[in-house]
């Protein structure tokens, strides 16, 4: 019973990530920065062994899309070992540099694109956590801008709406 728990939190995180993904891609200036110089249709995942659940995302044009759950057809993967390894990181109780040095997570793909990769997801978490998390959980928490709380704050009110739209997508 614990571990559908565990399972169920770890994919709701996952799904969180990818929806705060391709809504912060839209507006935020710092991501679009980080990946505007990715290849398009660079397609990457998050997940967690032995067999879910992950998330894949594409670079299409300035944005990142979510294109479902699952492990799809990507270059780049960071693997969680298991679900008790990814629930620190996904939920805000570690960072993630904190989770590849505890050897939490394995990478499957090129070294510097994960550490781009790392770097979006960063700007992403900035948006998904509050304040006293990204405290604790990155090496410097950043200093947002008015622009920034605003967007935070609309980014937080309309995630639940664009799970459910991702929930739905992934149905169909």
């Amino acid at each position: 019973m614990m571990y559908r728990v565990k399972r169920a939190i770890a994919r709701t995180s996952l799904l969180a990530l990818g929806v705060g993904f391709e809504t912060v891609s839209k507006h935020d200036r710092d991501l679009k920065a980080e990946i505007a110089d990715w290849q398009d249709g660079r397609v990457f995942s998050v997940g967690v062994l032995p067999d879910g659940p992950s998330v894949t995302l594409r670079k299409s044009g300035d944005r990142v899309r979510y294109l479902g759950q699952g492990d799809g057809p990507s270059r780049q993967r960071v693997l969680f070992k298991n679900v008790d390894a990814a629930l620190p990181p996904l939920t805000g109780k570690m960072g993630s540099h904190t989770a590849f040095i505890q050897h939490r997570a394995i990478l499957h793909g090129n070294v510097a694109e994960a550490m781009q990769m790392s770097r979006a997801m960063d700007i992403v978490q900035t948006y998904l956590m509050p304040g006293f998390v990204l405290k604790r959980t990155m090496k410097r928490a950043p200093k947002l801008t008015l622009r920034q709380y605003l967007l935070k704050a609309w980014v937080l009110s309309t995630l639940p709406f664009g799970l459910l739209a991702c929930l739905r997508r992934t149905a169909e």
